[in-house]
């Protein structure tokens, strides 16, 4: 199971999905082809930077079954809850968040 918290319309909510299906692998690899193509861009301007973060809150709305928006994950995703969407991203690619490798330990 996977969660984050966002703050909506000032209310703090939780979104939790019970499994990470092939679909979700999809978009997440998708999202690495356009993560490697701005990382790999030469002279990145700042739009291109918004873009990035955008593509990846449209990823993690994705994963969600778009129950919040990309706008709401960027306005209402505090920065301890990023570390919490890039673990998600990590588990989609079929890597272990850094929960699951403590869990091994």
């Amino acid at each position: 199971m996977v969660a984050i918290e966002l703050t909506i319309d000032g209310k703090v909510k939780k979104f939790e999905k019970k499994e990470l299906f092939v679909r979700e692998n999809i978009a997440a690899m998708q999202f690495s082809f356009k993560q490697n193509k701005y990382l790999n861009k030469e002279d990145q301007t700042l739009e291109d930077i918004e873009e990035n973060q955008k593509n990846f809150a449209d990823f993690i709305s994705y994963v969600f079954n778009r129950s919040f928006t990309a706008e709401e994950f960027i306005d209402g995703c505090a920065i301890k809850n990023k570390a919490v969407a890039e673990d998600i991203y990590i588990e989609c690619l079929g890597g272990k968040s850094d929960d699951e490798k403590k869990d091994q330990a």
